[in-house]
């Protein structure tokens, strides 16, 4: 009977250890922020959306950073109908367009990511689609 109460008493210790892993593989890593993001590395972030402020957690990897100065931004505005009639609406300078795990391509505002972190196993996190997406 001791001997079955230490057998689960290290398998618990186990399945805690593997579940502490994994989350810090996806949650943990080193703080980065999106707006210095480098290309090609994998970043996990949370992404306010403009329109209904649900936010949401990505796992992607960049791509391309556009750092867009003010006459760019005073031209988008200009042509772009997008938020026209938004006073509170303020573009953002720079746009990272990023991968993500499940293959699409999008278009993040960098300025409006927050809790950015660059995963511990990233990369490896990003070729497992299945893994990360039940992770996230």
């Amino acid at each position: 009977m001791d001997y079955v109460a230490l057998v689960v008493g290290v398998v618990a210790v186990a399945v805690s250890m593997i579940a502490f892993v994994g989350y810090n593989c996806v949650y943990g890593g080193s703080r980065a922020n999106l707006a210095e993001a480098q290309l090609g590395k994998v970043y996990n972030f949370v992404y306010d959306q403009p329109l209904n402020g649900e936010p949401e957690r990505f796992l992607a990897k960049v791509e391309r950073v556009y750092v867009f100065d003010p006459a760019d931004t005073h031209r988008l505005n200009a042509r772009s109908r997008y938020r026209a009639n938004d006073p509170a609406f303020e573009r953002s300078k720079t746009l990272v367009t990023a991968r993500t795990y499940d293959g699409r391509v999008r278009n993040f505002y960098a300025e409006r990511c927050h809790d950015v972190r660059r995963p511990l196993f990233g990369g490896r996190l990003f070729s497992m689609p299945k893994v990360a997406a039940y992770l996230l």
